[in-house]
């Protein structure tokens, strides 16, 4: 990784970050380019959170694709959430005593990320109240995304829990929108704790209510009157 200059481009994408519903331009423009909001450029496969190492900024995805991955018990990893340009990420990291982050982030392709460091963010709810609004809103709305995601990991049938989490997985096309497999089924199913024989069943349910086409470890996500089959699952799944 390394530190790269800001530019007008990228200054465009943050400007559309929901912290400024409604903000004055001069209030993006002076936290945009503050000296304690830096741009970074990862390559492909670079780790930029850890558990045990992370920052205490809100990072905000300029260019490329991050992921969020969550390692289980049994030392696979679950893909919880992708990032692309305009996402956020880094909030779970800021304003409490935490030690540990939530997830791993990683680069899928070359990034550029800006981060916002928690004692700017501070100043700027300070100084506007309209945008520290606007982040209680943004949390209201990721807790209820996950309270949507342990119904469908916990609560559900695999049936369930195999769409949960292929609606959680970055598209690798988009018309129609498709994902691929990160892992074989015997670990996606250790995965998601169920079975390899309840991991096909729900496979051929989904298939045959015409949710998804299977081709190979690429999964057709299908669409019905222009929404995505299943989607009421995850009311948005864009940051995190």
């Amino acid at each position: 990784m390394k530190e790269i200059q800001k530019t007008d481009s990228f200054f465009k994408i943050f400007s559309r970050t929901f912290l400024f519903r409604k903000a004055a331009l001069e209030l993006r423009s002076d936290v945009f380019y503050s000296p304690e909001c830096t741009c970074w450029l990862f390559e492909a496969g670079e780790k930029i959170y850890t558990r045990e190492n992370y920052r205490r900024s809100m990072g905000i995805v300029l260019s490329g694709k991050l992921r969020a991955v969550k390692n289980t018990l049994s030392g696979s990893a679950v893909v919880m959430n992708a990032f692309s340009a305009g996402g956020v990420f880094g909030v779970a990291g800021l304003f409490h005593p935490v030690r540990r982050y939530v997830s791993e982030i990683e680069s899928v392709s070359r990034s550029r990320v800006l981060f916002l460091p928690q004692s700017l963010l501070h100043r700027l709810f300070l100084r506007e109240p309209a945008a520290a609004e606007n982040y209680i809103a943004f949390l209201s709305d990721r807790i209820c995304f996950l309270n949507s995601c342990i119904d469908s990991y916990t609560g559900g049938p695999a049936k369930n829990r195999l769409l949960a989490f292929l609606l959680s997985l970055p598209t690798v096309s988009s018309d129609p929108p498709a994902v691929e497999l990160p892992y074989s089924m015997t670990r996606l199913a250790d995965s998601l704790g169920i079975g390899r024989a309840s991991l096909y069943r729900a496979f051929d349910g989904l298939i045959r209510d015409g949710t998804v086409r299977r081709d190979g470890k690429k999964i057709i996500l299908c669409r019905r009157n222009g929404t995505l089959s299943g989607s009421s699952l995850f009311p948005g799944n864009g940051n995190g």
